[in-house]
């Protein structure tokens, strides 16, 4: 290609020229909420060490063939700016609330859930499923008063005065903010396929599909597993697109998001982590036998499949596994529920339902990830057991989507609760609707058990006060300092000038002598670190 810098270009302005359409690595980094939650280490500076002479001045290392001073065994002093120590990230357990919808209505005789519930401008909506109805809808002025509008849509016992739709969603529902206004609302899930459309879409899409479609003979016609979408413009009116997305076996609360950093679609499906089977076996592929069947020796994992258009998915692929010394080797992973932290859409959280093959219970975990494919278990547990044997919910729960904020600063995430366990003989299973709830938004904590300090990243904040959600101990206390990206302290904004942060702070704003401006510019880097004695830091928000 030659050379592509001009003798009249710098440096600077060619690698300006060729690098427009590319992405910059690092510092300062762009929230795209308000809120800054610490779901794991990413938003956390991992520090940095220096060593120093006597006069503070920061040596270099002596590099071969450099005339550098060589200091000797322990001249050198050891500095550590912005070094984290003393502190470690928690999930919270959650509060059980529930049933939180009742039957009222003959279309709810036997059951009532709610399979994505969502804040949606002013009102919170809700998209279920009851039987014998089928699928409805549900509006809300506080997440807890369910009104259900006359849809008429769809014929119910010869009236059409009901709640119900017509035509999906079909699964779980989420708004698209990137597609048409017609396609506003988008859904995914998991249905079973005929013969004849699996037929048509194998030889159509030959790379799209995988032999584990199927959990018994092949010739059983209706048993032929996929991932499908819904497209609506009001999340009222639906439209089952004219194929599926993939022919693969998932069938466990599918989820799916445009994902604006990436700039494409993603869904999560319930799939399986197994290895493909020898082909030096002598047996019949198609038979349901435990020896030939995929399922026998797999596990029920979390899998993750993406697309620039809501339509051209690959096979899902596992994402989120059973981890020694994480997971029991007994335990497998049911509900792909994946959402996003209130306020902070760019924080990933997934709250699968952890099964427990061993003595069938269910419980529901907590991972996390800061761009929606590499994921950690947060430690602390379940956040949220079975309650005791008897009860609505005490022989095993299913995560739903979303984590959603109540009017009173609560965060809220859906679950369908039975009464007996997952695989129990289920002539007597009720099904009930339920919240898993952490009261004041208090999901995930930095904790420090005694004094602990850690710095943010440096980003640009997008407000000019800033607000925490902060718990500490009777003696102790949280104390906040502004840094610029070279580590000075903001004039004004030190330690020492920060007025103390004690008590049960809930979205307290933070205060430097009795002032709240962040003194630091929109365009302007900031690191913000924080003391701990004895505390827990829940969030921050900025206004």
């Amino acid at each position: 290609m030659g050379n592509l810098l001009r003798a009249d270009e710098s440096t600077a302005q060619y690698l300006e020229k060729i690098s427009k359409e590319k992405t910059f690595w690092g510092e300062p980094y762009e929230l795209t909420g308000k809120r800054l939650f610490f779901t794991d280490f990413f938003y956390i500076r991992p520090g940095a060490l220096n060593w120093l002479n006597d006069e503070g001045e920061r040596i270099n290392e002596v590099e071969e063939g450099l005339d550098n001073p060589v200091y000797g065994a322990w001249d050198a002093q050891l500095s550590r700016p912005s070094s984290p120590f003393g502190i470690k990230i928690v999930a919270q357990p959650a509060e059980r609330k529930g049933p939180v919808i009742k039957r009222e209505k003959p279309w709810e005789r036997d059951y009532i859930i709610f399979k994505t519930v969502m804040k949606d401008g002013d009102i919170y909506r809700a998209w279920g499923k009851s039987l014998p109805g089928g699928d409805c809808y549900f509006e809300s002025e506080d997440g807890y008063n369910w009104k259900r509008p006359l849809l008429r849509q769809r014929e119910f016992e010869g009236s059409m005065e009901n709640n119900l739709l017509a035509g999906g969603p079909n699964g779980t529902v989420f708004i698209d903010p990137h597609g048409p206004p017609e396609e506003r609302y988008k859904a995914v899930g998991g249905t079973r396929q005929t013969l004849e459309v699996f037929k048509k879409f194998v030889e159509k899409h030959p790379d799209r599909w995988e032999t584990r479609v199927l959990r018994g003979d092949w010739e059983d016609p209706e048993k032929f597993y996929s991932l499908r979408g819904a497209v609506s413009p009001d999340g009222i009116h639906w439209t089952t697109l004219p194929e599926p997305f993939t022919i693969e076996h998932t069938d466990g609360m599918e989820t799916g998001y445009w994902d604006p950093r990436l700039k494409k679609y993603v869904i999560y499906t319930r799939t399986w982590m197994v290895g493909p089977r020898s082909p030096r076996w002598a047996g019949d592929h198609r038979r349901k036998t435990w020896t030939g069947e995929f399922h026998g020796p797999g596990r029920r994992v979390i899998g993750r499949t993406e697309s620039d258009t809501f339509g051209d998915f690959d096979v899902s692929q596992p994402v989120i596994v059973p981890v020694p010394g994480e997971t029991l080797p007994s335990e497998c992973f049911y509900t792909s529920i994946r959402t996003t932290m209130p306020g902070a859409p760019d924080l990933h959280l997934m709250f699968p339902t952890v099964w427990d093959t061993r003595d069938d219970t269910s419980s529901l975990g907590l991972w996390s990830s800061h761009d929606g494919i590499f994921w950690n278990r947060l430690p602390g547990g379940a956040v949220l057991e079975t309650a005791s044997f008897g009860e609505w919910d005490g022989g095993c729960i299913f995560s739903f989507p979303s984590l959603f904020e109540l009017p009173n600063g609560d965060f809220a995430l859906p679950y369908k609760g039975y009464n007996l366990p997952h695989k129990y003989p289920r002539g007597d299973m009720e099904l009930y609707a339920g919240y898993a709830i952490w009261p004041k938004g208090r999901i995930i904590a930095v904790e420090a058990e005694e004094i602990g300090e850690f710095a943010t990243v440096g980003i640009l904040p997008p407000g000019q006060t800033l607000k925490i959600n902060a718990v500490t101990k009777r003696a102790g206390g949280v104390r906040v300092e502004l840094s610029t990206a070279d580590d000075k302290p903001v004039k004004g904004r030190s330690f020492d000038d920060c007025d103390p942060i004690q008590g049960d702070a809930f979205w307290k704003e933070i205060t430097w002598n009795g002032e709240s401006d962040l003194n630091v510019p929109v365009d302007e880097t900031l690191v913000i670190k924080f003391r701990l004695d004895r505390a827990s830091i829940f969030g921050i928000e900025f206004e």
